[in-house]
């Protein structure tokens, strides 16, 4: 074993130092793609003869595999699996057990029955396809050797993924809670809405006319009620902070049912209205030459909290249309508008006051909405299903967070009693398989097989000569 893996090494030694003899110095991308193809070619080869190995070592085993009644049913059986390294096809044996047929070596390599991709490269499409789409990614993990399809079949067969905060070293007095939600598309032209909750401490400077928020985290509500998301924002706040210092709690949000509820799980809560659908709503109520004068005496009013003033501006607008715009549809949309704009700010008059509290830091709800789900959820043409929708929301909210998407995410088998049974009894010929490693490498750092001229067959080249020399470094580590 160990000769085959230094004859594979001095092979490859030789074809890099042929390549630079042929090639010389040329473009960057070009030599290191070149250099890659030869590093996979020669990872591949050694991949293969470790497996190999292994599986000859189960094999040769034959007193214990006697002793548990395992039989050897078939040998050399191939499998194709496509790794990080491209397609890689190995033999390995079936063997008969007593509870039943088994590729004992899959097992050991935690290559899952009728998977053609390993979970490796499957977590690299999952991790990827939450910020890029399905096709996207699999071009960016496997460049194009797999299909779109693939990628969304290994999505769908991740599990469930959960964020889990790092406690923070510091709890702040205030926490600012940001919630709105993205307006998704279905399949067969239905929409729905995905919930988006951002908590963080507040936010900094970063550069000028630039700020960032300060340890942000974010909570997706698709299929959630309202009470159990925000349940669950305030179990991962406990989490993170030491809840007892926390003073005040600001949500800030549209004034949806569902986010004003959010003051009833936090009892030291305030809700303040997004300054973005505020003055989107101020916009639109005074839109227009006849409305546009009434703007700044309006604004004043809501500034010195006075209600009464406030609606009689918007009387005095509404008689103003009426009077000065002819009878039309426009006059008709035009009173429609001030009617539910000015309704809105009345409705949330107090929220907008709150705006004006000390500690308040300004809303970004419609940013976050935006970078986090719009991205990769709504802002191309695209129609999801229920459960694409639903696990792809909580993919791209966890990998957003800092999360990773591992290797055992992936597998899209769930373990029998049967195969729990197998895989109990391949735990022995793992230990077998690894007292062979041991034994094989025992001695791996004997570099004199680079002084045997008979390694490399052919003429006395550069490449020969620099060979000869590499085995002279004896001291290697």
């Amino acid at each position: 074993m160990e000769k085959i893996i230094h004859q594979i090494v001095s092979e490859t030694v030789v074809k890099y130092l042929e390549y630079y003899e042929t090639t010389g110095i040329v473009s960057l991308d070009k030599m290191s793609e070149a250099l890659k193809e030869l590093s996979d070619e020669m990872a591949l080869q050694m991949l293969s003869a470790f497996i190999e190995s292994a599986d000859r070592s189960i094999c040769e085993s034959k007193s214990e595999r006697k002793n548990d009644g395992i039989t050897v049913h078939e040998r050399n059986v191939p499998r194709t699996v496509f790794t990080s390294l491209g397609s890689f096809t190995y033999p390995r044996s079936y063997f008969k057990t007593p509870v039943g047929m088994s590729y004992m070596l899959d097992e050991m390599l935690s290559v899952s029955p009728y998977e053609r991709i390993d979970a490796g490269v499957s977590a690299k499409l999952v991790n990827a396809a939450a910020l890029h789409s399905y096709g996207r990614s699999a071009s960016i993990v496997c460049g194009d050797k797999i299909s779109r399809q693939s990628a969304w079949n290994k999505a769908m067969n991740t599990g469930e993924v959960a964020y889990i905060p790092e406690q923070s070293q510091e709890t702040p007095e205030t926490l600012h809670i940001f919630a709105d939600e993205d307006h998704v598309s279905l399949q067969h032209g239905n929409n729905t809405i995905v919930p988006l909750v951002t908590v963080c401490a507040g936010k900094r400077a970063v550069s000028k006319g630039r700020n960032e928020l300060i340890e942000p985290f974010h909570v997706h509500g698709y299929g959630l009620d309202k009470e159990t998301l925000w349940n669950y924002v305030y179990a991962l706040c406990a989490v993170k902070y030491d809840m007892s210092k926390i003073e005040k709690v600001h949500i800030y949000g549209d004034g949806a049912s569902w986010i004003k509820s959010g003051t009833e799980t936090f009892s030291n809560a305030i809700y303040l209205l997004d300054a973005f659908h505020y003055r989107k709503r101020m916009r639109s109520l005074f839109s227009g030459e006849l409305s546009s004068r009434f703007a700044l005496s309006t604004y004043d009013a809501i500034a010195r909290n006075d209600i009464a003033s406030f609606e009689s501006k918007v009387m005095s607008l509404k008689s103003l249309i009426l009077e000065k715009m002819p009878d039309s549809k426009a006059r008709e949309r035009k009173l429609k508008s001030i009617v539910e704009n000015s309704g809105y700010i009345l409705n949330h008059w107090e929220a907008i006051q709150n705006t004006k509290i000390s500690g308040v830091i300004g809303s970004c709800t419609e940013a976050m909405v935006s970078h986090v789900l719009s991205e990769r959820l709504s802002r191309n043409p695209m129609g999801w299903s229920k459960r694409g929708l639903s696990k792809m929301a909580m993919f791209r909210v966890f990998v957003i967070n800092g999360g990773k998407i591992e290797a055992i995410d992936t597998l899209s088998w769930k373990y029998s009693d049967k195969r729990e049974r197998v895989a109990s009894q391949v735990e022995k010929y793992d230990k077998i398989v690894k007292l062979q490693h041991d034994e094989i490498f025992k001695d791996a750092k004997n570099w004199t097989l680079f002084n045997y001229d008979n390694k490399i067959s052919g003429k006395t080249t550069g490449s020969k000569v620099a060979l000869d020399a590499l085995g002279k470094l004896r001291n290697v580590s």
